[in-house]
């Protein structure tokens, strides 16, 4: 027992303790310039006395400004100090000048690597395009060390040197593109509440626990809203129903489902990092429905129910506790997005009248709902990348 519960504490700590070496392992070319205390002094080939190792990749990054997190890809180059060496004897001034020299040349393929990523080249043909970078700066880069003598050459040394400054300074590297939410943005929410009966309804109902779900569709500051819900109200009293020919007693204490179909359109007055608020107003379907077993069927049932179509307006305010910038292409015609997570707290009044109500008197009776609901709400809006 004791030997593994210390197997099971190795495997949780080595991810950790391979990503706190990983720094020590690359150097990033904006950390500085290359020392001979980068390279180990170790050969790992006994017949090359030098050797220097570096390569592009793209990383995902993310950044964090309060609750807002960015999430960019990054072409990044990098030097391997673990599997770059060289021998005492053969380190001076002009080799550690050369090794820099093919690490800058490898950062200008990196910023051309990165304008092409800041314009949405994703998945396959950014992995494509970085092999195509690493081709090219290997054969500049054998080119280079033919031209120098491995940088001994002090007059070819000079010429690339230049040239590749010249070309660093007038390609500057890329920043992180200026980006702007566009005006239409969809989302998705799901979460509990209650409605409350008042007037009439009040009488034969209690107030009904649902399950709330739907979707969000914004364009600019305007919301078009779907609300579907669903839940159980205990009856107070018996209620007669009667529909085509079918008659029913819904006893008291028993169980009604209660189910509502909201579409609204919001209008959102106040809109900050961390909360909005909107109100809304639209029309909705909802009802009172049981089942009861047809006479003389077999086994067959028959849905009888008390609905309704009529008004309802409320208020939202969602408090956002997480906004995601992705500058990576989405599965949506490679648009980028900004997220926002919230929780959606929405307050309403939906109006109600059931007509023929205790069906053999013909009654109708008026009343309304009214409510609340807390949830999830999920909501992405395209950016727009300049």
């Amino acid at each position: 027992m004791k030997r593994l519960l210390i197997l099971l504490l190795i495997a949780l700590s080595l991810p950790g303790y391979t990503r706190a070496k990983e720094p020590t392992d690359y150097k990033f070319w904006n950390e500085g310039k290359l020392t001979w205390d980068d390279f180990r002094d170790t050969l790992s080939l006994k017949s090359v006395p030098s050797a220097f190792t570096a390569f592009l990749r793209i990383e995902k990054t993310k950044s964090r400004d309060g609750n807002t997190a960015t999430v960019r890809p990054e072409a990044q180059a990098c030097f391997d100090r673990k599997h770059s060496f060289a021998d005492s004897v053969v380190r001076n001034e002009n080799l550690l000048r050369f090794f820099q020299l093919k690490y800058d040349l490898l950062e200008l393929y990196r910023r051309r690597l990165q304008t092409e990523l800041n314009l949405g080249v994703v998945g396959i043909a950014a992995d494509n395009r970085t092999s195509q970078y690493m081709d090219l700066y290997k054969e500049q880069s054998l080119r280079a060390q033919e031209e120098t003598e491995y940088g001994q050459n002090e007059e070819k040394l000079q010429e690339w040197e230049f040239y590749i400054t010249k070309e660093l300074i007038e390609n500057p590297a890329p920043s992180v593109p200026r980006i702007s939410p566009r005006r239409f943005g969809y989302g998705f929410f799901l979460g509990t509440g209650a409605s409350f009966p008042v007037g009439d309804i009040e009488r034969y109902w209690d107030p009904a626990w649902q399950i709330h779900f739907g979707f969000d569709l914004g364009y600019i500051n305007t919301h078009l809203l779907c609300d579907f819900s669903a839940g159980m109200a205990r009856t107070r009293r018996d209620i007669d129903v009667w529909k085509d020919g079918i008659h029913d007693v819904w006893l008291r204490n028993g169980h009604n489902s209660y189910t509502s179909i909201s579409l609204s359109l919001g209008q959102q007055l106040v809109s900050t990092k961390y909360f909005a608020l909107m109100p809304y107003v639209g029309c909705i379907w909802s009802g009172y429905s049981d089942q009861v077993k047809i006479p003389d069927g077999v086994n067959e049932r028959a849905t009888l129910a008390y609905t309704n179509f009529n008004w309802t307006a409320g208020i939202c305010f969602d408090y956002r506790f997480s906004n995601t910038i992705s500058l990576v292409p989405s599965f949506w015609r490679g648009h980028r997005e900004i997220f926002t997570a919230s929780i959606r707290t929405k307050i309403f009044i939906n109006r109600e009248q059931f007509k023929n109500f205790n069906a053999i008197q013909g009654d109708m009776i008026r009343g309304c709902k009214l409510g609340f609901s807390v949830s999830c709400l999920g909501f992405s809006r395209l950016l727009q990348i300049k």
